[in-house]
């Protein structure tokens, strides 16, 4: 069973190919930011070329679907509705946050990814891992990142962009109990997402594609200027 998994939630986007009892298959990150629409179909097809796989090898796709950039979130998203419409192949919707979070099996630490959010607000959420399981501590949302750490009490993991661009508050508030991943682990993994998509596919918990919506958090700032013209709450 194959699933081909989607992440354009960061500036480091990826696509990935993962299969049930193998593992990954095949791998790539995507460089992009905003140029995610032009580079997410060319990876693609890079990716099923060089595993000798066609798309409709696929059993079902999965997206990250965020919290995360707006743009890429809709390109992620769009894209593999339309894969999926097209071929009539299931699909499963991941927390960008969750699943970026399962990429660390570290054992009594908690785990906190953290995405720069930009206006001086991170995209966060704490987990900790139970066995095999990946447990929630505190919910994904936006806020400032010294407001969140006062909720953060023990030994703790950080990672992601924002873990970079906050270190010096987070020591400053957490002393010795904040802990970085290293700097080639500061973005999400797609197959990340695609291992944790698989344990809920083999529940029968797909989503429906046409209800399936990006995670903002917030408005973009597009629907922000729209409500000032419009004198809209």
């Amino acid at each position: 069973m194959l699933t081909l998994a989607i992440d354009t939630a960061t500036p480091v986007g990826g696509v990935s190919i993962f299969h049930r009892e193998d593992g990954i298959v095949g791998e790539m990150r995507l460089m992009g930011g905003k140029r995610h629409s032009e580079k997410l179909m060319k990876g693609i097809d890079f990716l099923l070329g060089v595993s000798d796989l066609r798309l409709d090898d696929i059993d079902f796709f999965t997206v990250s679907l965020g919290p995360g950039s707006f743009t890429g979130l809709r390109v992620g998203l769009s894209t593999v509705k339309g894969l999926a419409f097209a071929l009539k192949k299931p699909v499963v919707g991941i927390s960008t946050l969750e699943g970026f979070a399962y990429s660390f099996p570290v054992g009594e630490m908690m785990i906190c990814p953290v995405f720069d959010a930009r206006k001086g607000e991170v995209y966060t959420a704490l987990f900790k891992r139970e066995g095999g399981d990946l447990k929630r501590v505190i919910g994904d949302g936006t806020v400032r990142i010294e407001e969140f750490l006062r909720e953060v009490r023990d030994n703790t993991l950080f990672a992601g962009n924002g873990a970079t661009l906050y270190r010096e508050r987070i020591i400053r508030l957490l002393g010795t109990k904040a802990f970085f991943a290293p700097l080639h682990l500061q973005y999400p993994l797609p197959s990340s997402i695609s291992e944790l998509a698989f344990r809920r596919a083999e529940k029968g918990l797909f989503d429906d594609p046409v209800s399936l919506s990006p995670v903002y958090m917030r408005r973009s700032e597009a629907e922000i200027n729209t409500k000032r013209e419009t004198g809209s709450p």
